[in-house]
């Protein structure tokens, strides 16, 4: 599968969500790289664009989320999740059989509310 700079059909990010700061922070354990799992959101109805070489940014209609190598076995990822569907990010991430964790901050990223893992 080709994931270009110009994307993937799919869900864009809602305008309300797409002025929003970064409020979503997590890490992939034991995860295939970026492109593999830029992929598998693809098959799973998301929209996904390179955005370097090796980085990939998935979204939906109230998430979107940049995957980043920073070794080669370790995934990050960072972006804008609607708080009230965050739990809803972790049911996804374990739908597609990855372990994770995710940080949930507030607006101005002064306070974390919520932690989740699976």
């Amino acid at each position: 599968m080709e994931i270009t700079s110009g994307g993937t059909p799919g869900p864009r990010l809602a305008d309300h969500l797409a002025v929003l700061d970064n409020n979503v922070y997590g890490r992939l354990s034991h995860a295939p790289r970026a492109k593999v799992l830029a992929e598998m959101f693809v098959r799973a109805g998301w929209r996904a664009r390179a955005s370097s070489w090796t980085e990939y940014e998935v979204e939906h209609e109230w998430v979107c989320i940049e995957l980043v190598e920073p070794s080669p076995d370790e995934r990050l990822f960072s972006g804008v999740v609607d708080p009230s569907r965050v739990d809803e990010l972790g049911a996804i991430l374990a739908g597609l059989g990855l372990r994770y964790s995710i940080e949930l901050w507030s607006d101005d990223r002064t306070r974390l509310l919520r932690e989740l893992a699976g």
